[in-house]
Order: C-alpha cells, then structure tokens, then sequence
C-alpha cells in the first residue's frame, strides 16, 4: 500500500479542480448528488481528493448545494461551455502552478494513480491518461499557464476538450502505466446514464468483496 504521506508530498503543489455543473439529465438530476452506496458521488470524489491535495476546489454555478461539504465554490465564469469551460473557470482559481480535473461523477478515483500524475507534468502543457478507449481529459493535470491556451479555444467557440488537447504540449500516460496504479482502470469510470449507476454499485460490490468486508 502507498505511504499516505509520500502521496500527500507528490501532491503539494498541486490545486484539485472538481467541474460538477452537469445537470445529469439523462440520470435523473444533478450528478454531483446521484446517490451510490448511500452517499452523493461528489462525497466519493472529494474523498481520496481531501486526503491528498492542499487546495480542492468545486467549479459550479451554484454555491448553495455545495455549503455543506465545506469545501470552496468555484462559480463558473463561462456557463453554457461545458466541462471545458469550467477547467477554465478552475485553471484561473487555482492558487498553485498546476491543477487536477476530474468530474463530480467519477466515484472511483484512485490516490497512487492521481499522485502520479501531479509528479508528471514538468514543462507540459497537460498529463493526460490514454487507455484502450482513448483521452481522459477530465482525469488530466494541467499547467495554470495553459489557461491561455484555454481562452485562445474558448474565445474562437471550441467547446470540446479533445479540440483543446490538440492544441497542448500533453503527455499522454498509456494504460501499461496507468495499470501500475490502478489495476482495474475502475478510477475513469464516469456515470452518465442509468446503466452506469447500476455498474457503479456492482462495482461498489465488487471491490467490497476483493477487500475482504463481506
């Protein structure tokens, strides 16, 4: 198991930026509060994120359903843009030279493999997984100094991340890599629709089980 404090030293100078503005439409409300396991996925996310980064940051339009978690609310300078727009809106608060990007839906995230990725950005523009299925740009780190980049794309209409990365120095991390860390590449599940929550919970069940707890 990794030294939680060796984790802690890779991660601090590192801000996390969690984009939860999506309206879940097609899971039936907001993602950031579809329940999993009897807690709202943005609880699962800012987990391993609390134990590990000295700056968290929620990017949304709306500060009141976030107040209780105790954790700053970002809100997005750019509503409408998507994911894209909130990175930017987090980019440009984050208090350190770089920032993680994970979405509120992504119940499984996994500490090793998130402080791996903060040690690997150097003069990079981003550190971004690719698997089998392709980028991950919302499990990426990013240089504070992209944000150029960012409005550049932003302010010539470009709403899509994987038009962004074309545009950045990004190190891509390949799935040999990105196993080392995380096994079962359960860290870029992301939930969208209906079937996803109900994958969620299997998986739930399923590491439950490889722990030893039931």
């Amino acid at each position: 198991m990794s030294d939680p404090t060796a984790l802690r030293k890779e991660c601090a100078r590192t801000t996390a930026v969690v984009l939860a503005g999506g309206k879940g439409r097609r899971i039936g409300g907001p993602k950031a509060f579809v329940e999993l396991g009897g807690r709202a996925l943005i609880e699962w996310v800012l987990d391993p994120l609390l134990d590990l980064f000295p700056e968290i940051l929620i990017v949304s339009p709306d500060n009141a359903p976030f107040a209780h978690l105790g954790v700053p609310v970002v809100p997005d300078v750019l509503l409408g843009r998507g994911a894209l727009g909130g990175a930017f809106t987090g980019l440009g608060a984050a208090r350190f030279d770089q920032a993680l990007v994970v979405g509120c839906d992504m119940p499984f995230l996994c500490r090793p493999l998130l402080a791996h990725l903060a040690t690997r950005l150097g003069p990079r523009d981003a550190v971004v997984p690719r698997p089998a299925d392709g980028l991950h740009p919302l499990h990426a780190v990013y240089a504070k100094r992209s944000i150029e980049i960012f409005s550049r794309a932003l302010g010539e209409g470009i709403n899509q991340f994987m038009q962004l990365l074309a545009r950045l120095d990004a190190a891509e991390v390949p799935e040999a890599q990105l196993r080392r860390f995380d096994r079962g590449l359960h860290s870029l599940f992301n939930l969208n629709r209906p079937e996803d929550l109900e994958r969620a919970c299997e998986m739930m069940d399923e590491r439950t089980v490889s722990h030893g707890r039931r």
